[in-house]
This record gives C-alpha cells, structure tokens and sequence, in this order.
C-alpha cells in the first residue's frame, strides 16, 4: 500500500487527485467489516435520495364463483398494485480528513519506518475515513438536514432500524411503519439465550419468508454471550451424605479427541430459520454505553452504501508552511427494507 501512494503522492506531483475506491475498500478490511462488505450502489443524483419499498397483499382462500365476470363499472373489483408501495430516503453526508506536514519533516527529516511523511499521512487519513463511515454507518444516529450550521448525516442502521422507525432526532427521516424492523431482541444484561436468537431469525423468516444466512455485525460483549451459548449450568449434590444442591457451570464442546487445543467461541450460529455469521466490531456500542449488548443480523444484498463522491486526494494550496492534502467522500446508507434486517439492542 504504501509503495502505491508513494508512486503518486511523494510531494512531486502537484494538482493530484486520484480515485481510490478500490483502495480503500482494501485498507484495514477486517476492523472495518461492514465498510467492507457493503456492496456499493449507483450514485445518487441529490443530496436526497430515495428508493421504493414494497409489500405483497395477503394471500386469498375464498376462490372465484365459475363464469363469475369481472365488474368494469366497480372500482372494488380492482386493486391498485401500488398500494402497498412506500418511499424511502436518506442524506448523503460528507466525509472529510485534512492534514498537513511541515516541508523539514516531509523534506529531510529522518523517522524510522516513514520512507515519506507525506505518504504516511495520506496512508493514515485513508484508514481514518473509513473509521468514519463505518462508525457513522454503525451507529444510532438520525438523519440531519444541513442548515448552514449543522451538517447533513446520513440516516445510521441504528436509526434504520429502530422500533418506533427514528431515533427521536430532530430533522429524521421516518421509516415507514408497515417496513419497520420487528425482528429485535431486547434482552437486557448477559441473559441472552439461544432461544432469544432463534425468536430474532423465526421473525426474519416470518417477514421475508426465506430461510438464509445473515452477517451478524456485533459488539464484542455481544459476541461473548453468543460464546457463552456453549455453558450450561447443572444442579449437583454438594456432598454425598448432604440434600443440599447447588448449580455448577458446565461448558459442552465439539472438539476431536487428539486435539491439544482448547476452543471456546462461536463464529457460526445455525438456527430453525437461517444461519448468523458473527463479525465482532469495535464500532458498536459496548460496555459502559447505554446499549452494550448490540449487533444487526445484515443481509448484504439487501443494503448498500451509494456513493455521491468516491473517496479522492486533492492536493491543497502550500503557502510555506508544507504540502497539504484533503481526502473527502460523500456517502449515504441503504437499507432496502429494514424489516428484512435483525436488531440485537440489550441493556447492559
């Protein structure tokens, strides 16, 4: 990577500005997961854009009379196929890192491991914006028009998600109440239980009706719980001539007996209706916020981040004070139909 930035932004060349999109969805992939694996959708011709969402009717059982004709003269013989149809928006935002380095340091000044400051500045702001979007994607934060003050921000899966369909901001965007998110467990502190996650997966099937995997993005108190799945407890007599009992924790394990490995976690869970593949992330609420037990069930094919500008270097004006450069995007996310995503939003 840093030969590549070398190559072009090594202070000789002036006026650069390069598309990096495929660059930057290399950089630092794992502890960016969902930046990552997000697919990237087409660019969005407004600050706001939108994207339909839709619903079949209920199924009917009561069957048409022989030779019945159709009513031309009745408006109720008919249906308006896009009744059920609603739209959905959402905000780009601007993503923005500058920094400068001074001409000694960039110039003649020695640091070990930096072939070249600038370089190495540009190779950090990369990986720091891509921090940016996914703790912005990631979050609970609504929607914000730009009012001269503050600016836009794109509407975060948390907000997507949400039971009442925003969460409570000022200036959100509502998801429409017929495509919220239903599919969500609650379940406070570290009682989560296989049950709790078989009942998120049951509602993902009940609304979509599809059995499939899902990329299961979560905190790492989260992930904990899903490991302590393997951990039961098991009443036992404290002593032989006792009646007392007491529970003892047992923990169950798949493992080859000629292993000399001790393995505790679970990547994988599979459920009545659909498999979870487990992505701990450092960018979902933990311990000490209000949420700590948070995680979303994503179907990837189902959400997608529209790029208004792809991430870009520009080279800024250097009036003495060393070569300066600006690296910006503008993004937004999608959910195509929250109601086909999992929510795991427990209290610590």
């Amino acid at each position: 990577m840093a030969l590549l930035l070398e190559r072009g932004y090594n202070g000789t060349q002036s006026g650069g500005r390069e598309d990096l999109s495929d660059l930057i969805a290399n950089v630092d992939a794992r502890s960016t997961p969902f930046t990552s694996m997000a697919k990237k959708g087409k660019k969005p011709g407004n600050v706001l854009m939108g994207w339909q969402m839709d619903a079949y009717e209920d199924p009917q059982v009561t069957g048409t009379v022989d030779g019945t004709d159709v009513d031309m003269t009745s408006a109720g013989s008919f249906t308006n196929p896009a009744k059920n149809r609603a739209l959905m928006q959402n905000y780009a935002q601007i993503f923005r890192r500058v920094f400068r380095v001074s001409s000694l340091a960039n110039e003649i000044q020695v640091v070990a491991g930096v072939k070249s400051e600038l370089a190495n500045g540009i190779a950090k702001k990369l990986v720091e914006i891509k921090r940016d979007m996914e703790m912005t994607f990631l979050n609970d934060a609504d929607a914000q028009v730009d009012n001269g003050t503050n600016a836009y921000l794109t509407k975060s899966m948390g907000s997507f998600l949400h039971a009442s369909g925003t969460g409570g901001g000022g200036s959100d965007i509502t998801v429409p109440s017929a495509f919220r998110c239903t599919a969500i467990d609650t379940t406070t502190s570290a009682t989560l239980a296989e049950s709790n996650v078989q009942d998120v997966l049951k509602t993902l099937f009940t609304n979509t009706g599809i059995i499939r995997d899902y990329d299961l993005l979560l905190g790492t108190s989260l992930k904990r719980a899903f490991t302590n799945f393997t951990q039961s407890v098991t009443s036992t007599a404290a002593t032989e001539s006792s009646h007392d009992v007491t529970a003892s924790p047992i923990k169950t394990f798949n493992q080859e007996a000629t292993s000399k490995s001790y393995i505790n976690c679970i990547d994988l869970f599979e459920g009545d209706f659909g498999r979870l593949r487990l992505h701990p992330s450092t960018f979902i609420a933990e311990s000490g916020s209000a949420v700590a037990f948070k995680g979303y069930a994503i179907p990837f094919d189902q959400v997608e981040i529209r790029y208004g500008k792809l991430p870009q270097i520009k080279e800024l004006t250097d009036n003495g004070g060393g070569p300066a450069r600006l690296i910006e995007a503008v993004a937004a996310l999608v959910v195509y139909n929250p109601k086909g995503v999992g929510y795991f939003n427990g209290a610590s």
